[in-house]
């Protein structure tokens, strides 16, 4: 009798079949030996029915229709991955396997896949788990099949994982039809879509809000026996927000005072520091950087990614929220750091080799693993390494080499100097060893001359720096992609904080991307850019579902984080799926008493109607505008009944002059000056979102962004 083997790529069940001996048939969807079967999943083979497939009458989307709870919960095969799936429900009715190991992932998704998969083929076999976070080598497949466990004892990840997707289903299903019937749009409502949203949709109210304050520093310069300090006043009686001063008279009769005062030093403290690499990349990580440094979208680097992984095969399995390795993996680590010391000498001047060790817990720590292990290279690059797959290969392959470097230490000087009662700090910061920072770029530098506690100088110079209070910074997908893996900082509760400091975050590092292109493919925001931005269309879902008691839920990151705890206890076996169901099925009831009594949006007749799969009414097209060629990629400019933007918007250019602008509509005169000379008149009658009147000059950058500029006081 064999043994079947279920793995959930195709990629995995390869490695198995190299360590047990290899095989015969990996084109029909399996892979045999004398002792195994090997098969695998292409990701989920099985989706949630559609509401039209339960019954037909949900295929028209109506208020009669909701809410949509299906009684029993159903599953279909995907249609692009219906012959893989066939392929093992005839495996699984094989008369010569006596058991089955399930080998997918190491999560609650990996169980769920199997475990859907194992009751759409009705399998009777006696079941175990293959459980590893490792690197699939020979030694580790061998070594964890001598341990796996009963698949029974993994049923509450699938518990956790199921109610995952039913309430998801749930939400989608009837908030996006409750949504787009009172709307007259096509609306999209999804759980953690919804609050991701909501961050940017905050985002942009805060920017829109935002007024500019003028405020004023005192920089000086005094002279000490060994060199000049230059030196910011500070108020020690207040914190560093409040000590900037809105009047600058104060700091001008300052000036005056000081000149030539003997000042004096009355606090230096020096203290060393150590930086310390930073692990593996994980796939959020790799897809901020290449952001950052090259612009690429999320979507793009996780491409990239995929192909290095399955292309070039130099690159490990990039679907990853890990940056560290079992211990397990010890032996292919080492291999590689030397393999890749002989390649690349040049990035190993300040190669550590002590670090080469399981005791290096930056990069060896089981406790940390998660379904995948860290982003590793597996081999050298074969192609251009300035194209887009060497950019990445070449970010994963130095932050890899970095954890076998010396640590960055550094000599860190405060210096307090007190002139006519008045403070001034300096910081200064001198570079002891460089160490693993020679790969991520020059580490600036700010020298202090030699100085002693109590030294007497002298007042040499000073200046007076007006200033402006900045707005926060719009979200770019690097900085947004931050805030969804670490949204501590955005709850206030203190144990919903503890949950988004371990590895629970918005999203996964495989859906994050996917939630970023399906806010842009619903039209809820924009990117200009690297930027992302909210649109009306968002602003409007958002503020929709925040107005009803039951659906802010949808918008809070709080509520998001209970939620992925309530899993979290499931998957944990502390609790069971039947009240956290019940928690969903009374939020769906609620939510659609809530969205049936609110006022809807009368749908305009010219726009066309598309929701249900269908476009209904008349399509206007937009008129070519008199403003000339769009300033970012010179296509025409058009018309559109709320904006003048670019005719290749479909294309991905986001350029758009809004014709109401903070509740002011601007006239066509004012839009034509704004694209011919980059700024207007100034224009009267703005409003804040707080309702407080304003005005000001609208500007536009060379990147075609609309801006502020206001008179100065």
């Amino acid at each position: 009798m064999k043994t079947l083997i279920l793995t959930e790529k195709p990629s995995v069940a390869r490695d198995f079949a190299q360590a047990l001996g290899g095989g015969s048939g990996g084109s029909d969807g399996f892979i045999e030996n004398e002792k195994y079967v090997i098969t695998w999943a292409i990701g989920h083979l099985l989706a949630p029915y559609d509401p039209e497939d339960y019954d037909a009458q949900y295929k028209k989307w109506s208020l009669n229709t909701l809410p949509i709870i299906p009684s029993e919960f159903k599953f279909k095969a995907q249609p692009k991955t219906k012959k893989q799936l066939d392929v093992i429900k005839r495996i699984l009715k094989r008369t010569d396997l006596d058991r089955l190991i399930v080998a997918t992932d190491a999560g609650r998704e990996g169980e769920l896949i199997a475990r859907l998969i194992l009751q759409e083929g009705k399998s009777k076999l006696k079941a175990f788990r293959f459980w590893t976070s490792a690197a699939l080598t020979k030694d580790v497949i061998h070594n964890e099949l001598k341990n796996i466990k009963p698949l029974t004892e993994y049923d509450r990840l699938f518990i956790a994982g199921r109610a995952r997707q039913k309430a998801d289903w749930l939400v989608g299903m009837n908030l996006s039809r409750l949504a787009t019937i009172k709307l007259n749009d096509l609306f999209s409502v999804g759980r953690v879509q919804t609050a991701v949203l909501s961050m940017l949709v905050e985002r942009r109210k805060a920017i829109d809000a935002f007024i500019p304050q003028d405020y004023f520093e005192f920089k000086a310069k005094f002279k000490f026996k060994n060199g000049d300090v230059q030196a910011y006043w500070f108020d020690p009686k207040k914190k560093e927000d409040e000590r900037r001063l809105d009047k600058r008279e104060e700091f001008d009769l300052m000036l005056k005072a000081l000149q030539d005062k003997a000042s004096l030093i009355t606090v230096l403290n020096q203290t060393e520091k150590t930086s310390y690499p930073q692990g593996l990349y994980s796939l959020t990580e790799l897809q901020r950087q290449g952001n950052i440094l090259y612009g690429f979208s999320a979507t793009k680097t996780l491409e990239i990614a995929q192909s290095l992984y399955e292309k070039y095969k130099c690159l490990s399995y990039p679907r990853t929220d890990s940056k560290v390795m079992a211990t397990s993996s010890f032996d292919l680590v080492k291999g590689l750091v030397y393999k890749f010391k002989d390649l690349y000498p040049e990035h190993f001047e300040k190669f550590a080799g002590l670090k080469v060790s399981v005791k290096n817990k930056t990069v060896f720590d089981d406790s940390r693993l998660t379904d995948h292990h860290g982003l590793i290279p597996l081999k050298d690059f074969s192609g251009d390494a300035n194209s887009p797959e060497g950019k990445i290969f070449h970010l994963v392959l130095k932050r890899f080499i970095t954890n076998f470097l010396e640590n960055h230490r550094y000599l860190e000087t405060e210096v307090e100097i007190e002139c006519e009662k008045n403070k001034f700090k300096a910081r200064g910061k001198k570079i002891i060893e460089m160490g693993f920072k020679v790969l991520e770029g020059s580490e600036s530098e700010v020298i202090l001359p030699e100085l002693s506690m109590n030294e007497s100088g002298i007042f040499k110079s000073g200046e007076v720096e007006a200033k402006k209070t900045k707005p926060p910074f719009e979200y770019t997908e690097a900085s947004l992609l931050y805030d969804m893996t670490n949204p501590a900082k955005l709850v206030t509760e203190a144990d919903l904080k503890k949950i988004f400091r371990t590895e629970v975050g918005l999203g996964t590092q495989a859906t994050r991307a996917q939630i970023i292109e399906t806010l842009l493919k619903r039209s809820y925001i924009n990117r200009t850019g690297k930027n992302l931005l909210a649109t009306d269309k968002g602003v409007l879902l958002v503020d929709r579902l925040s107005g009803m008691p039951s659906t802010k839920e949808l918008t809070s990151i709080s509520q998001t984080a209970k939620l992925e705890q309530s899993l979290q206890s499931m998957a944990e076996g502390e609790t069971d799926d039947v009240e956290f169901m019940d928690n969903v099925f009374d939020f769906i009831n609620s939510a659609t008493v809530e969205w049936k009594a609110t006022e809807g949006i009368e749908r305009d007749k010219t726009k066309p109607k598309s929701y249900g799969g269908k476009t209904f009414g008349p399509k206007v097209e937009a008129q070519v505008s008199n403003l000339g060629p769009c300033p970012i990629c010179g296509a025409e400019i058009k018309d559109f009944p709320k904006s003048y933007s670019c005719s290749r918007w479909k294309e991905g250019c986001a350029f758009t002059i809004w014709k109401v602008v903070a509740k002011k509509k601007l006239s066509e005169s004012q839009v034509k000056k704004l694209m011919t000379q980059k700024k207007t008149d100034l224009i009267k009658g703005f409003k804040s979102k707080a309702g407080k009147p304003f005005d000001a000059f609208l500007t536009m950058s060379k990147e075609g962004k609309v801006e502020f500029e206001f008179l100065p006081r």
